[in-house]
């Protein structure tokens, strides 16, 4: 295989992983910006790697039962 060639393939590969990535964070944001979710734990593990991958923090309240 030329070396060219697999440069290309492999450009090719890390921008669709890249774009992959890109459109999965914009999904879960747009999710949780319409359910106003964010003053709740992340309910899935795609919301929960959102969040830790922006940085976004958030205090969770525990209800006491008083």
């Amino acid at each position: 295989m030329d070396v060219p060639l697999f440069i290309v393939f492999l450009a090719l590969f890390l921008t669709g992983a890249v774009l992959v990535a890109f459109v999965m964070l914009t999904v879960s944001i747009r999710v949780e910006d319409r359910r106003m979710s964010m003053a709740h734990p992340p309910r899935t593990h795609t919301e929960a790697a959102t969040r830790r991958l922006l940085g976004v923090h958030a205090r969770y309240r525990r209800s006491t039962g008083y």
